[in-house]
């Protein structure tokens, strides 16, 4: 992990301590929902073909 993607984990964790309940439960929503769709592009990329350029 890159001191980048450290930095913004420190910074929402201090964020989301300061949120109410259900805006917790959104963000964590949120973030399953781009890490599930993120797999699910990574996954259909994987499967595709590759065509040989000759």
């Amino acid at each position: 992990m890159s001191e980048k993607e450290k930095q913004i984990i420190r910074s929402l964790k201090k964020s989301v301590s300061a949120l109410p309940e259900e805006k917790r439960e959104f963000l964590r929503g949120y973030a399953e929902g781009v890490a599930a769709m993120a797999e699910k592009k990574a996954e259909k990329k994987a499967e595709e073909p590759r065509s040989e350029i000759e």
